[in-house]
């Protein structure tokens, strides 16, 4: 597996790197056309010739806009199915196309902004927070299904949910980022570029406005929702100083691997064929 701690470096809101901690280890999936809720979309309620926003998910924030400054390109559902959808139904709107979205709903005042491409972006400038080269989809695709169970069967990239893409990029590089804290800790030694271009990584993971593509298949909440807890964590350990407190920044860097770990292990099974019973085996029903 190509080694990527020479490129971890860091752009405006793009980064590039890649490689990987412990992660433990279904065929075309049902699909819904309605996007569910999730971290990834905020819903705003217009009232009164103005906008005022409550997102859906963990992360509760209020974001207004107004004309001349809204989050996202005006867009209906049905719009979006017409000219976005695959084969297998899914949205799927390239990064260079307005890809964050202003989805209104048939009968509502609601407006659900939402991510609809491949990539965590930045919902302002509509741009990924990481390297999305193919060069980094050919070493993170392969990790997260034979390397960690060589014994199942996968999907290919071409079948993945837009949320499954993101996040094979995103906790790869995430990963790369937590090998160079743990080798940081061994050696105390946190002066490094690479520390630092790390602990930049997870900060602007952690941010409100690093948006996630939005759920569209019931096992995409569930793995939004690890994500959510590991990036929260991620930006905890970014805002420590382990030079002052050696001790509380390792304990940190346990939780912000193990929430990293989890949703690495999750994100294994969704990508394999027979997701469902693997779910049922490792998880429970």
């Amino acid at each position: 597996m190509m080694k990527w701690n020479d490129t971890i470096k860091t752009f405006t809101v793009m980064f590039s790197v890649a490689a990987i901690l412990t992660a433990c280890g279904g065929g075309a999936k049902e699909t819904s056309s309605e996007t569910s809720s999730s971290n990834a979309a905020v819903t705003e309620t217009v009232a009164n010739g103005s906008t005022a926003g409550k997102e859906t998910g963990s992360d509760a924030k209020e974001t207004s806009s107004t004309d001349d400054g809204k989050i996202g390109k005006d867009s209906t559902l049905e719009e979006l199915k017409q000219q976005y959808s695959d084969q297998l139904g899914y949205i799927r709107i390239p990064l260079n196309d307005h890809p964050v979205r202003r989805v209104s709903e048939n009968d509502s005042k609601n407006i659900n902004v939402a991510n609809y491409s491949d990539a965590v972006v930045d919902m302002n400038a509509e741009v990924p927070i990481h390297s999305d080269s193919q060069r980094l989809i050919d070493d993170a695709f392969p990790y997260f299904t034979t390397v960690q169970a060589p014994d199942e069967s996968y999907v290919t990239w071409e079948e993945a949910t837009n949320l499954e893409r993101a996040m094979v990029k995103t906790l790869f590089i995430a990963r790369e980022g937590l090998l160079i804290t743990d080798d940081a800790m061994k050696n105390k030694d946190y002066s490094s570029t690479s520390f630092q271009d790390s602990m930049d990584f997870f900060r602007v993971t952690a941010k409100f406005e690093s948006m996630a593509p939005v759920a569209q298949h019931p096992r995409d909440i569930t793995l939004s929702t690890l994500y959510d807890k590991a990036r929260t964590s991620w930006g905890k350990l970014a805002e420590m100083d382990p030079e002052q407190d050696e001790a509380a920044f390792a304990e940190m860097y346990k939780t912000a691997r193990s929430d990293a770990n989890n949703a690495m292990g999750l994100l294994n099974v969704l990508l394999s064929t027979n997701e469902e019973e693997r779910v049922e085996e490792i998880y429970g029903k």
